[in-house]
């Protein structure tokens, strides 16, 4: 059991930790190129488009599924300490993904109708300072579950010899 929730909490964290690298190596980059306004204008139809959905169930989904994969991995008392200590690890990473959406999600949320080019050049910047750093953490808190789990199987085949 305890396996099936880590690959499930796994599936969530990778999609975020792979939509976050896409961001901050492919997505944001362009956007500096094309400009605060087109990152604006695109980001009305895709953030607080579909993207208000999706998001925040791929963040608070991976949260959640890794806080009860660590519970259920600290209640088998055949599990690792290693184990133990890196899903632990990615709780506190993923939470703090969510705490810094605290500071980015307003910025997003804020250029709904805003068409001052000052303005959408200081949101820009803000989003993708608070954006990056919330990336790094929940990609760390994905790395952290991916080692988790190679740890844990590595420990089963071991047991079947």
């Amino acid at each position: 059991m305890n396996r099936a929730l880590l690959a499930i909490a796994l599936l969530f964290s990778g999609l975020l930790a792979g939509a976050d690298i896409d961001r901050a190596v492919v997505a944001m980059p362009a956007w500096q190129v094309v400009g605060a306004a087109g990152w604006a204008d695109f980001s009305r139809h895709a953030d607080l488009g579909n993207g208000l959905f999706l998001y925040p169930a791929e963040a608070f989904g991976a949260a959640l599924l890794g806080l009860a994969a660590a519970i259920g991995f600290h209640l088998d008392r055949d599990a690792p300490g290693s184990v133990k200590l890196l899903l632990d690890a990615s709780v506190v990473l993923a939470a703090a993904g969510l705490l810094l959406t605290i500071e980015a999600a307003p910025i997003m949320l804020g250029i709904r109708d805003v068409t001052d080019p000052a303005a959408l050049a200081s949101a820009f910047k803000g989003f993708w300072f608070w954006g990056n750093l919330r990336a790094i953490c929940q990609v760390l808190a994905f790395v952290a579950q991916l080692i988790a789990l190679a740890i844990w199987l590595r420990r089963e085949r071991e047991w079947d010899y």
